[in-house]
């Protein structure tokens, strides 16, 4: 939701430089990213807080007024976030008076992925306590109040809030991909736990940044858990280009649809390579490309880790990995789907996209090559659309109450 500029520097030249005067410094560096040497003994540690399943992206329940909600976790969220529709059954907009400049200054407008949107007058609410597993958090200075719904359609899950940094930082946040456990802990877990611990950089407001190699330079980027995919704004795509070559910059799909907090936008997908973290090969990776100083990494990118973890206390990023090396499979089409009343639904779609394909926006989308997928799992069923080749992709949807199948 929350976003800055990054920067993408030389290693080996001074602050006047082309390339740092072109992109800025938005991140000073207050922490080294070289890796921390871990000690020899871990220290014991308490029972975690919370300890629950996920399917793709990191939602846990939340208990407010003995109440359970979804929250999903999201670090590029500046503020802990509730539905609108639950603030106005549970809580009141904040007075002026209540809040505090530093606060009100940042209230003017809200920088999403492609736009910066005004939002209205009741956005900061009251906060009320609230439970993440045996843990009550009472000290949040105030909420936002905004509308999820297409956070709701795009995820597969009913989301009726979100945790943002001020409260993700409260806590310890544990991954396992392999198994899809998230477990949350007061205590930080001891680094000698993990493969490989990494400092990050932090600032307040701010997600976290993770540091990346182009070759010489170095590349800032944003950690956004509430992003499913990559996204990096076009001038730092250009320079990968320039810096790599032609061959380091593919483009994947032009003007397909995707959900902001603001609303339905089209995006264009590059596929990049000759990136580099800790010393470790990216292969390729898939982005979106933007044009307001967007610059984060994703769930896509956090998926590569066996295990990992945040230790905001430490300012620390730990793994586990086999490595990150990936390669991407270049996208055949883009339908647009969403989730809705427990249902995945073709839908966003200008009617030239589907013209040629036989669906129509509307249509319920029962199986994939015979396999039927829960909503929560509608990253999969994007993916599937999308890399399937051509004469290989079946369709079972539901259209105007009768059940036919479409090949792509």
């Amino acid at each position: 939701m929350e976003n800055i500029p990054m920067s993408i520097r030389p290693a080996r030249i001074n602050k006047k430089s082309v390339l740092t005067l072109l992109l800025g410094l938005a991140v000073s560096g207050c922490a080294s990213h070289t890796p921390y040497s871990t000690p020899q003994t871990a220290p014991v540690q308490k029972d975690p807080i919370l300890d629950a399943h996920f399917d793709e992206m990191l939602i846990i329940p939340v208990v407010i007024n003995h109440q359970s909600f979804n929250f999903l976790v999201d670090t590029g969220a500046s503020f802990t976030t509730i539905d609108k529709r639950v603030a106005k059954k549970i809580t009141r907009p904040l007075l002026t008076t209540e809040i505090a400049e530093i606060y009100r200054e940042g209230l003017t407008h809200i920088n999403t992925v492609y736009d910066s949107i005004k939002p209205e007058s009741d956005i900061a609410v009251k906060p009320l306590p609230f439970s993440i597993g045996s843990e009550e958090i009472r000290d949040n200075d105030l909420w936002l109040a905004l509308d999820l719904s297409h956070f709701s359609e795009a995820i597969g899950t009913n989301i009726d809030g979100i945790i943002g940094i001020d409260t993700f930082r409260k806590l310890n946040w544990m991954v396992d991909n392999k198994k899809q456990r998230l477990t949350i802990s007061k205590d930080a877990p001891g680094a000698n736990t993990y493969q490989k611990c990494i400092a990050y950089d932090n600032r307040y407001n701010k997600m976290p940044v993770l540091w990346f190699d182009v070759d010489d330079s170095e590349l800032a980027l944003y950690v956004d858990t509430g992003a499913d995919s990559n996204n990096i704004d076009i001038e730092v795509i250009k320079m990968i280009e320039k810096i790599k070559g032609k061959n380091a910059v593919t483009h994947n799909t032009e003007n397909s649809t995707a959900a902001d907090i603001g609303g339905i936008v089209t995006e264009n997908s590059y596929i990049l390579k000759g990136i580099t973290f800790a010393g470790m090969p990216l292969g390729e990776i898939n982005v979106s490309a933007n044009q307001n100083k967007h610059f984060a990494i994703g769930m896509d990118f956090l998926s590569r880790f066996d295990r990992y973890a945040f230790i905001p206390s430490r300012m620390m990023f730990c793994y586990d990995t086999q490595g990150i090396e990936r390669k991407e499979i270049k996208a055949q089409r883009h339908i647009a789907i969403r989730a809705r009343d427990k249902q995945i639904e073709v839908f966003y779609n200008p009617d030239d996209v589907l013209k040629k394909t036989g669906l129509r926006n509307g249509d319920i989308l029962l199986k994939v090559n015979d396999i039927t997928y829960a909503p929560a799992q509608i990253n999969q069923v994007r993916e599937h659309l999308k890399q399937t080749p051509k004469g290989k992709l079946k369709l079972t949807i539901v259209r105007n109450h009768e059940q036919r199948d479409i090949y792509l």
